[in-house]
């Protein structure tokens, strides 16, 4: 009796602490003060769209930025078998330090023919993957582009859920546009940005696309894009010409755009929730 009673004194002060640690420290999340941090198990099995970190948290697992000062995007894409992760961020460290941050954590490192104080044209791979880092241009501080390929057994799920969340059900809303998504598709990605005064799409909030096959020519697809404007007519709500359209209904924003890759004419369908305000 003596010791079933202990016992159940422990288990209930274990549960205690538990509960207080779990409400007033977080480290049983996945942030930076958890007991459990970020991992691509973890991320690939807990993926939640609406958290807007996970794309970033999972190539920097691999590859570090360098004195980041704010994200600008960061993807998830596919296209055939491949995949990839795409992080931009910006930094006003000097470029010559970013390019000795990254010479350093690559395996077999190349640079560019153009390699410069201005210029950062990196290649190499990281545990096996495939790297590329570059930067553009800008008057207040470095923009970094960071792509890695992804492979592992935890790239398949995360890829099958960014497949499985496409918002086909906007495409229901929407049937006018729901009808280029009539051809097969084999590449697409999610995508993030963070930048709240951008006119295109919404911050925080996952872009999702998918790349469709069309059966004519890059300017019967034009023509068909431009055609719907026989539809939405409403011109606060709906910017069509010049085969591309961008469209709000439903609740959705949604992108048309014509696509020619590798000699095959294609249709790209951009959808994102648009937020309430």
């Amino acid at each position: 009796m003596a010791l079933t009673i202990t016992a159940a004194f422990l288990i209930v002060a274990a549960a205690a602490v538990f509960v207080c640690l779990y409400r007033f420290t977080g480290i049983f999340s996945s942030g930076p003060k958890s007991l459990f941090p970020p991992s691509e198990k973890r991320i690939a099995r807990n993926l939640d769209f609406g958290d807007f970190r996970w794309p970033e948290e999972l190539l920097e697992l691999n590859l570090p930025s360098y004195k980041k000062d704010f994200a600008v995007f960061s993807a998830f894409s596919y296209s055939g078998t491949e995949n990839s992760l795409t992080l931009v961020y910006a930094s006003r460290a000097k470029l010559d330090d970013i390019r000795a941050h990254y010479l350093g954590l690559l395996e077999n490192p190349s640079v560019g023919e153009r390699n410069d104080q201005g210029v950062l044209n990196l290649t190499g791979t990281i545990r096996g993957r495939a790297v590329t880092v570059l930067n553009y241009f800008s008057e207040v501080s470095s923009l970094i582009e960071v792509t890695m390929e992804m492979t592992g057994e935890y790239t398949g799920i995360i890829r099958q859920k960014i497949i499985g969340s496409f918002p086909e059900d906007a495409l229901a809303a929407a049937p006018e546009i729901g009808s280029f998504a009539s051809g097969e598709s084999d590449s697409g990605y999610v995508m993030y940005g963070f930048n709240a005064f951008a006119e295109d799409i919404y911050a925080n909030i996952p872009v999702f696309s998918r790349a469709y096959g069309f059966g004519g020519t890059i300017e019967e697809l034009r023509e068909k894009i431009n055609s719907l404007g026989e539809q939405y007519t409403d011109t606060a709500s709906a910017i069509i010409g010049g085969g591309t359209a961008e469209i709000k209904h439903d609740g959705w924003l949604y992108q048309v755009k014509p696509l020619e890759e590798g000699g095959r004419i294609k249709v790209a369908l951009i959808i994102q929730n648009i937020p309430e305000t």
